[in-house]
């Protein structure tokens, strides 16, 4: 005899074992494109970086695009002003930039991404210190200093912190696609 869920849903049932059913493939299947990305991360650093950039400038443009198109049309509706042109515009001129240049763009988000982790690093060495005597402020104060370290290294040489970025990365792909894969066949043994 059918439950109620199936006989007023159709093949939708509120069952976690039925909802599940068929899941198996879809886990391994996202699993083994995380594999390969992680693999194709790992082994080809600059290439995967700059085609990330591309990507992110592709996203850029079109991200642009449509926020124009919203201005446009607020404008015309006459619930808008000039003011919001500019994030679309600037959007769109970044990701050109990303997507013509990618190696410089590439630079220019490293420089960025040092900074930032330069001033983290200031920030909790600064913490660190004013909290020193207290428990494990200097466990604080290591890890600021770790994170200035990081900041000089993305600031003076943007390349090869992108590569190892893009290694990491890559490795921690390969063992999440791994394990989703693990995961899925482990499903299907069971049914799911």
């Amino acid at each position: 005899m059918p439950d109620l869920d199936s006989a007023r849903f159709g093949f939708m049932s509120t069952h976690p074992l039925r909802r599940a059913h068929g899941h198996a493939g879809f886990v391994i299947f996202n699993g083994g494109l995380l594999f390969l990305a992680g693999l194709f991360l790992a082994v080809f650093p600059f290439v995967s970086a700059l085609a990330m950039i591309s990507a992110a400038g592709i996203y850029l443009v079109a991200a642009g695009g449509v926020g124009l198109f919203t201005a446009f049309r607020a404008l015309g509706d006459g619930r808008s002003s000039v003011l919001a042109f500019v994030g679309p515009v600037l959007a769109m001129l970044i990701g050109v930039v990303f997507w013509l240049a990618p190696a410089e763009g590439l630079e220019t988000v490293m420089g960025v991404a040092g900074a930032l982790t330069l001033m983290a690093g200031v920030l909790q060495v600064a913490a660190a210190l004013g909290l020193a005597g207290k428990p494990h402020w200097g466990l604080l104060l290591l890890n600021g200093l770790f994170t200035l370290a990081a900041g000089v290294c993305l600031m003076v040489a943007p390349g090869i912190a992108a590569m190892v970025f893009c290694v990491f990365f890559g490795v921690q792909l390969l063992f999440h696609g791994g394990h989703l894969i693990r995961m899925g066949l482990r499903m299907r043994r069971l049914g799911f």
